[in-house]
């Protein structure tokens, strides 16, 4: 059934690619019966294109360079009703399209887009200082974990902006890892600590 789905969604037609450098621009639209184009112009740094099921399992997944640009059709035809999500993920961000496909047709679920952006971490000495802008106003999960995996810092919040200061005065030398999820998206970004 995977390899079906797999094959169903590679039968993509590539129908431009052009280089091009400004701002990231994707327009997702639904085109005749079950197939959905997909136009990503101006990429100023490098993007990832994926398209998941409900249960997270990728269908699809392309990495477009700085500069490029791209459009393409992807035929739904062959793969199960239900809802899938078209991600555009950089390093800062992610933009998650839901789409419905449906027995006669796709529809971009338009009032269900969501942007995420990364925390932004800054290390002042030993005092990393995390500011993570919630504009989805889903709940914020910080996790913070050393080499071992042993968990040193945790906390919740659905706050506009959630800000948190780790002192790791009484902590040694080495690389921390701070998990950070926002909603069902998550980023991981690891400190260094000299």
């Amino acid at each position: 059934m995977n390899k079906i789905i797999k094959k169903g969604l590679l039968s993509v037609a590539l129908l431009a690619a052009v280089v091009v450098q400004a701002s990231n621009k994707i327009i997702v639209k639904a085109a005749e019966a079950k197939k959905v184009e997909i136009s990503l112009s101006d990429v100023v740094s490098a993007e990832t294109l994926t398209i998941k099921d409900v249960q997270n399992v990728t269908l699809f997944s392309e990495s477009i360079k700085k500069g490029e640009s791209l459009v393409k059709t992807f035929d739904f035809s062959t793969i199960p009703t239900g809802l899938y999500f078209i991600e555009l993920r950089t390093e800062n961000r992610v933009e998650v399209t839901p789409v419905l496909i449906t027995e006669a047709s796709a529809a971009i679920v338009s009032n269900s887009i969501k942007k995420y952006k990364a925390p932004h971490i800054s290390l002042d000495g030993r005092v990393a200082k995390v500011l993570v802008n919630n504009f989805s106003k889903e709940a914020v999960k910080l996790t913070l974990v050393d080499g071992n995996g042993s968990e040193l810092f945790k906390k919740e919040s659905k706050d506009l902006v959630s800000y948190s200061a780790l002192n790791f005065e009484s902590l040694a030398s080495g690389d921390y890892t701070l998990y950070t999820s926002i909603g069902d998206y998550s980023f991981v970004d690891t400190i260094t600590i000299k």
